[in-house]
C-alpha cells in the first residue's frame, strides 16, 4: 500500500514538473548574422581592424531591427511598423517553413542539413520558378503558387491546405526576409569596401533602389510569342532535333535523363550548390508541368542555375520553343505510357533531301514574281 502512495506521489510531482516547463513561454527566436556581415571580421589579426569591423557589425544589426524588425514582429522593407498580416505569416512559417528554411530565411533550418536540394536560400532575392524575364524578380502570384503546389522531386510539399489567408501571409513573410537579406547583403557590401555605413539619407536610398525591382514584376510577365500548336507526333520529332542542333544534349544528355543519370557536370548554382540538368524522363518538372510553365523555363531559364534562356535563339523562330515543349513533355510522359526510356533507336535521322526544282526557262515562266 505504501509502495502504491510512493508511486503515486512520484507520478504526481512528474506531472508538475512536465506542466510547468510546457506552459514557459519558449524566447522569441533572433535574426543571426548573414554569412556576409560574418566574412566582414573572418580571419582578421589586427585588433585595431577587429574593433572596427565588429562595430560595423553592430551597426548593420541595428539598422535591421529599425528597418526589418525582429523575426515575431517584422517590419515589411519601406514600411515603418509591423501588420497584423506580418504576424500571421510570422506565426505560419514558424509552424511550417523554419525547420528546413531557417529563422532568417537562409536555408539553413535544423532539417537543412539532411535535405537535397537545399532548402531555398531567399536572402539572396533569387527565385528559380518565375513567370517573368531572366534576371527579374518574382511576380507574388508566383510564390503563391510554389506554396500551393510544392515543388516536385524536392522536400518542399504543397500546402494546399491552407487558407487563401495563410497562404497571401506566409508569402508576405517570405517577402520580409527575403528583402531583409537583400539590405544585410547591401550593407556587408558596403562596410567592406568603406569601412563605414551610408547615414539615414543614404540608407533611405538602398531601401528604395532595392524595392524597385519588386514593384517593377508585377507587369514583366513571360507570355507566348504564338499560340501552342496541336502536339502531334511529328512536332515532337521536330522537338527532338531541335533538342539536339541546339545543345541542349549538352547538360540534360541526348536521351534527355539529366546530368547525374548521363553523367554531365554543369557547375553551381548562385547559392553555392552543385547543379544538375534536369532528368527530363523522369516527368517530375520542377517549375510546374503545364505546357506554359516549360515554355517559360525554355524561353526565360531558371534563375541562379546554369539553364540559360533562349529568347533570342528562337526569335525568328518562336514555334520552336512549343515543338521543345511537346518534346520534353513527350518524354517525360513515356514512363507514365509504360514506354521505356528514350534510347539510339529514337534518335531522329536526317530527313532525305528533296529534289530541287529546275531553274525557270523562257518555255516555263514562274507564275508568280517577288515584288
Amino acid at each position: 500500500m505504501r509502495s502504491l502512495r510512493v508511486w503515486s506521489n512520484l507520478l504526481a510531482i512528474l506531472a508538475l514538473l512536465v506542466g510547468g516547463v510546457g506552459c514557459r513561454r519558449e524566447a522569441p527566436p533572433s535574426f543571426s548574422p548573414g554569412a556576409e556581415v560574418q566574412e566582414l571580421t573572418a580571419g582578421l589579426e589586427d585588433a585595431e581592424e577587429i574593433e572596427i569591423y565588429e562595430g560595423l557589425q553592430s551597426q548593420i544589426a541595428e539598422v535591421l531591427r529599425k528597418k526589418s524588425g525582429t523575426p515575431d514582429k517584422p517590419i515589411a522593407l519601406g514600411d515603418e511598423e509591423t501588420s497584423d498580416q506580418l504576424k500571421l505569416g510570422y506565426a505560419v512559417y514558424t509552424h511550417y517553413c523554419t525547420q528546413c528554411h531557417g529563422v532568417n530565411g537562409d536555408g539553413n533550418g535544423p532539417a537543412a542539413t539532411y535535405l537535397n536540394p537545399k532548402p531555398r536560400n531567399y536572402t539572396h532575392g533569387v527565385f528559380k520558378f518565375t513567370s517573368t524575364p531572366y534576371g527579374k524578380k518574382p511576380r507574388r502570384a508566383d510564390l503563391i503558387r510554389t506554396v500551393r503546389r510544392g515543388v516536385t522531386g524536392t522536400s518542399m510539399p504543397s500546402f494546399d491546405r491552407l487558407s487563401d489567408q495563410e497562404v497571401d501571409a506566409v508569402v508576405d513573410y517570405v517577402l520580409a526576409l527575403t528583402q531583409r537579406g537583400e539590405l544585410e547583403r547591401e550593407l556587408a557590401m558596403i562596410a567592406y569596401e568603406d569601412e563605414e555605413l551610408p547615414n539615414e539619407e543614404g540608407i533611405e536610398e538602398i531601401v528604395s533602389e532595392l524595392l524597385v525591382p519588386w514593384q517593377d514584376s508585377s507587369d514583366q510577365i513571360v507570355m507566348p510569342i504564338t499560340p501552342m500548336p496541336p502536339m502531334t507526333d511529328e512536332s515532337v520529332l521536330a522537338g527532338h532535333k531541335l533538342f539536339l542542333d541546339n545543345a541542349c544534349n549538352k547538360c540534360h544528355g541526348k536521351f534527355g535523363r539529366g546530368g547525374s543519370m548521363e553523367k554531365v557536370e554543369v557547375g553551381t548554382d548562385t547559392w553555392g550548390n552543385k547543379a544538375a540538368a534536369a532528368d527530363l524522363s523522369s516527368g517530375m518538372f520542377r517549375g510546374g508541368d503545364r505546357p506554359i510553365d516549360i515554355y517559360r523555363r525554355i524561353y526565360s531559364g531558371i534563375n541562379g542555375t546554369p539553364m540559360p534562356a533562349f529568347e533570342k535563339l528562337f526569335q525568328d523562330n518562336p514555334d520552336a520553343i512549343w515543338q521543345l515543349v511537346h518534346f520534353i513533355k513527350s518524354t517525360g510522359d513515356r514512363r507514365r505510357q509504360g514506354k521505356p526510356p528514350l534510347s539510339e533507336a529514337d534518335m531522329p535521322t536526317e530527313e532525305p533531301a528533296t529534289e530541287q526544282p529546275a531553274e525557270p526557262t523562257k518555255e516555263t515562266e514562274p507564275t508568280a514574281k517577288a515584288a
